[in-house]
């Protein structure tokens, strides 16, 4: 269970206002289950993060986030949990906790895929 956190609301009506100029985001993993809560400002517990390349599909009114991990950078997390950032050390703009986890032992890559969608 998860979803947009309170300054990732205002991060997104600052960029459709047009004040908010960077495409410099990033998705972090992180290994804890604690629940979500829209005054979320970090991960639970983050073990990793990376940049993201953006898919502004913007005429079907939505922007597709992709991150990509190989097995050494996620080797041994336990992951429950990843966000998306808006730069290193910066605003969370939303939190996803997963109902159980991903055990990764350096053999598997992980590739996480964040759509947002805005409808009326």
């Amino acid at each position: 269970m998860g979803g947009i956190t309170t300054v990732g609301l205002s991060v997104c009506a600052a960029a459709l206002a047009g004040s908010y100029g960077t495409n410099n985001h990033w998705i972090a993993v992180g290994t804890s289950g604690i629940a979500y809560a829209s005054g979320n400002t970090a991960l639970g517990s983050e073990f990793d993060r990376n940049q993201v390349n953006i898919n502004d599909l913007s005429v079907n009114e939505k922007i597709t986030m992709i991150s990509n991990w190989s097995p050494n950078d996620i080797s041994g997390c336990i992951m429950k949990e990843f966000g998306v950032f808006t730069s290193i050390g910066s605003q969370m703009l939303n939190r996803e906790v997963m109902a159980g986890s991903i055990i990764f032992d350096g053999e598997s890559e992980l590739q996480i895929q964040q759509t947002i969608i805005f409808k009326v």
